[in-house]
């Protein structure tokens, strides 16, 4: 078996355990699935999810992104998005493995290499296909998990492998706006920030962009172009999502918590969370529940 590829693939389906491994490699996570899901809302945090056998599609704002074995996926912001397991059995599950993304140790590579002086518009998440030498690296990286002494050492070494070489590939561009040196994402990263810790507070995107120091209509092609959706609707799906988490959580009742997180109409509230959701908040938190108890943790999708 010389494709690094179908070395690293064989090596993870030995450590998948369950539907969400937890490896003792910090920040790296193993997914096994054995049968395509259903469209599911969540949002990512910054991270690189590769997939080693099957496929996926994501939607984000009005884009479907579909990526398969042999392809990463990355994002640099918290992303909204609804995903789904495509091609998957019991005989040939779905493997991914995915990576959380450490901003200062990003930032530690950059300052060690020729980066670009200016860097163009893109946006905020980009999917390529896996080169040998970085799956040779991510092989390299599950492997220490047989050698726990060496974790504490090796891995990060081989950590800024895998971001160096991602780096200097076609999903870079997105790699470096986690550094923060594009003044432009920096921007825009500050006005997600805002919106995610004040997701409850009515705003209008003209104050919005004034505090960030850009022009309305540039902050809004800049906001909709990195993730997707334009500040508005970004906030409204952060609502949802956390409504989502309290009820499932039992922080309230549906009232109580549409309240809690900025929405002043019930009805606007049950209308919108089934739009995104496929189901009242009742029942689709019955449905949760029911998941859960069957052992299928929402973590696993990436």
């Amino acid at each position: 078996m010389n494709n690094p590829l179908e070395k690293l693939k064989s090596l993870v389906e030995k450590r998948a355990k369950s539907v969400l491994t937890q490896t003792q490699i910090p920040r790296l996570d193993i997914l096994r699935v054995c049968q395509p899901t259903e469209l599911f809302p969540e949002i990512y945090q910054p991270l690189i999810s590769l997939i080693l056998q099957g496929s996926k599609r994501i939607v984000i704002g009005d884009q479907v992104v579909n990526y398969r074995a042999g392809q990463s996926f990355i994002t640099s912001v918290e992303l909204p998005v609804i995903g789904e397991v495509v091609e998957s059995s019991p005989t040939s599950p779905y493997l991914a493995l995915r990576l959380s993304l450490d901003r200062a140790l990003v930032t530690e590579i950059l300052c060690n290499m020729d980066s670009p002086s200016s860097l163009s518009e893109t946006r905020g998440f980009c999917i390529d296909q896996v080169s040998e030498d970085l799956a040779d690296a991510w092989f390299r990286m599950v492997r220490l998990s047989d050698h726990p002494d060496d974790i504490a050492l090796i891995a990060p070494l081989i950590e800024c492998e895998i971001l160096y070489r991602m780096l200097r590939g076609p999903q870079g561009a997105v790699l470096r706006q986690i550094a923060g040196i594009d003044d432009r994402f920096y921007q825009i990263r500050n006005a997600i920030t805002w919106i995610r810790k004040h997701y409850a507070t009515a705003f209008r995107v003209e104050e919005l962009a004034a505090t960030v120091n850009m022009s309305p209509s540039a902050f809004h092609r800049r906001f909709k172009a990195t993730v997707g959706l334009s500040p508005l609707q970004y906030q409204k799906q952060i609502r949802l999502y956390e409504a989502r988490r309290m009820l499932f959580t039992e922080l309230g009742g549906v009232a109580a918590v549409a309240l809690s997180v900025g929405y002043e109409s019930l009805s606007q509230f049950s209308r919108e969370y089934s739009r995104l959701f496929g189901a009242p908040p009742a029942r689709d938190i019955r449905t949760l529940r029911q998941d859960a108890r069957g052992g299928l943790p929402k973590e696993f999708y990436g």
